[in-house]
């Protein structure tokens, strides 16, 4: 049986007709008992800073790569454990899928966060504005506040 690859650059559907996933990572930045969220530009959704895993890239490098680029003045960054994963809802294009995985991130900034243009805001949410905003995910949420 042939697998399905993920990766930045796979334009295949198995054989099989089964579903491709990408792979992507999200880092849950905490500070004291709040969690940090940017909300994306032009949209009503709030989600942790992070995405998809480029061709040869570690996980932790892809982590790395995705937090610099959506805040840009972030000054050091502790990858900690895996906290849950999350398999996004709806395709993201044809009959591809995306699962993201995410880690709790100990980061400083010099400063307040600075946002890339993807997003155009950020707040420091507690558990509860984090469930609110972050409604299809209260799994991974929970999950994050336990690690508090």
């Amino acid at each position: 049986m042939r697998m399905a690859r993920t990766g930045a650059n796979c334009n295949e559907v198995s054989e099989t007709g089964m579903k491709t996933f990408y792979v992507g990572v999200k880092g849950a930045i905490v500070r004291g008992s709040q969690v940090l969220l940017l909300k994306k530009a032009g949209e009503d959704l709030w989600e942790a800073p992070g995405g998809r895993i480029d061709d040869d890239e570690t996980i932790h490098q892809a982590l790395e790569r995705e937090l610099r680029e959506e805040v840009p003045n972030i000054a050091s960054i502790q990858i900690g454990d895996i906290i849950g994963a999350h398999r996004v809802p709806k395709d993201i294009d044809g009959n591809k899928s995306l699962v993201l995985i995410y880690y709790v991130v100990q980061a400083d900034f010099d400063g307040e966060p600075e946002l890339s243009e993807e997003h155009e805001d950020y707040m420091w949410a507690n558990r509860d504005e984090a469930l609110q905003r972050m409604v299809d995910k209260r799994e991974i949420i929970e999950s994050i506040f336990k690690e508090l």
